[in-house]
């Protein structure tokens, strides 16, 4: 009784009537939707708290910049890891955006490459049985390891063998990214837009593109396609593989392809130990993806160290490297067009021919040309020199970069409308290239 008229206590007031709704809203988000809502409230929380942060607390007291940009950005950080699946991949996003953003941010967002869960076994197996119409995992595999042996933001793989004997890696689409997407996506967009408001960048125009890729990276058929079209523009260079997918096994959320027994590039001591040169590996890697940029435009916008694997090259000696490319749902296919004209831009560049950088920069809608070649270059670009450095960067280049980087960046796009799209994931790629590049000893 005492319960009963408690309850009508409460239900009695429009406030009560709320508070009741709001919890059982809260319930049902977080056990039948995935926390697709409350996921989104915690976003709306932090992106008031950073402007609150940056615009009126920063006004009052400018002493504390660095603290700020120390508390935003783990605050953003542990939104990310709380809300996890899609939330870890755009993090990493912003982590590639190093010449801007603030040191706090880079430090914080570069620990999401090892921020991703697995599920249980139990799902995983409910999502095969959907998705093949099978009754159970073993009508569809001879066998299936249950532990996964990676887990990324959007899925997560398992050792199988097919029931020819072929051993397979099967990569399984987390449950909850479906039901996610399109809110996170919503609240991609208000992250950079807060982004853009509070540290006046130019963010918000690449928006579009990048979750355009972030949906074709949940069908994994366009993944299934991305990989045959770069295991064929690589058919004639036994240095580089890529393996072969099963197309038969392939659906939206479950992919099978042929498993490689190889290593990461960024296990050094483990590629040492079977006589690789560390160097060589990675001029096949530079190699690789400059044939993708410049030659074939058709291009690999997720290259870090966990998707590239070397193993000793079929048919060749013990210690001739090959790399296996894995991963390839997040790509970007650049026009004729536009790749001869990105092939330019680079010979402009490096010879500093200022004119014809001018050009293309001004056709691209770039208004700062110079810091647009810094950026490009990821080191100061100093025309009249006679042709760029070539010498490794050193910190002064690099401090001197972001100083730059912050001070005219506000101007560097005049017409955002007419910047190529296709620099977003070009850019993307160039950064997590370098960056294996330097994490391999360069």
């Amino acid at each position: 009784m005492a319960a009963r008229a408690a309850w009508r206590a409460v239900t009695r007031t429009w406030t009560g009537r709320t508070a009741v709704a709001a919890v059982c809203l809260h319930q049902y988000d977080t056990h039948f939707r995935y926390e697709r809502f409350n996921r989104n409230v915690r976003t709306v929380a932090a992106a008031v708290a950073t402007l609150v942060d940056y615009k009126y607390t920063l006004v009052q007291h400018p002493e504390m910049l660095d603290e700020l940009h120390e508390r935003v950005a783990k605050r953003w950080y542990d939104l990310c890891c709380r809300n996890a699946g899609l939330y870890i991949k755009l993090g990493q996003q912003i982590a590639t955006m190093n010449h801007v953003l603030p040191a706090p941010y880079l430090f914080y967002f570069s620990k999401l490459n090892d921020a991703a869960p697995a599920v249980g076994f139990d799902i995983v197996e409910g999502i095969i049985k959907r998705d093949y119409g099978a009754s159970s995992v073993s009508d569809v595999y001879d066998e299936f390891e249950r532990d996964p042996i990676a887990s990324a933001s959007i899925a997560q793989v398992h050792k199988a063998r097919l029931k020819d004997g072929t051993q397979v890696a099967v990569k399984v689409q987390k449950p909850e990214i479906a039901v996610q997407l399109p809110w996170d996506l919503l609240c991609f967009r208000l992250l950079l837009f807060s982004f853009e408001k509070i540290f006046d960048l130019p963010m918000y125009w690449s928006c579009d593109s990048v979750c355009d890729v972030l949906v074709q990276e949940t069908d994994f058929r366009c993944e299934a396609r991305n990989a045959e079209l770069c295991a064929e523009d690589f058919r004639d260079d036994p240095r580089v593989y890529v393996p072969r997918v099963y197309g038969g096994q392939t659906t939206r959320r479950v992919m099978a392809m042929e498993f490689v027994d190889a290593r990461s590039i960024a296990d050094l001591q483990g590629m040492r130990g079977e006589g690789f040169s560390v160097g060589e590996v990675a001029s096949i890697m530079v190699d690789a993806f400059s044939h993708q940029i410049f030659v074939s435009g058709f291009v690999h916008a997720d290259p870090h160290p966990g998707n590239i694997l070397v193993r000793r090259r079929p048919g060749g000696g013990p210690r001739d490297p090959q790399i296996v490319l894995l991963d390839h749902g997040c790509y970007v296919s650049c026009s004729e067009e536009f790749r001869r004209e990105y092939c330019r831009l680079w010979r402009a560049m490096v010879l500093t021919d200022e004119a014809e950088l001018l050009r293309i920069c001004r056709a691209w809608g770039v208004g700062d040309s110079e810091l647009f070649a810094s950026m490009q270059l990821l080191k100061p670009y100093t025309p009249g020199r006679g042709g760029v450095h070539l010498n490794a960067t050193t910190r002064a280049d690099v401090l001197r970069l972001q100083l730059e980087a912050f001070e005219r960046v506000r101007g560097l796009l005049s017409d955002s409308q007419r910047v190529p799209r296709e620099l977003i994931l070009l850019g993307r790629n160039l950064n997590i290239v370098r960056a294996n590049n330097k994490g391999m000893g360069s």
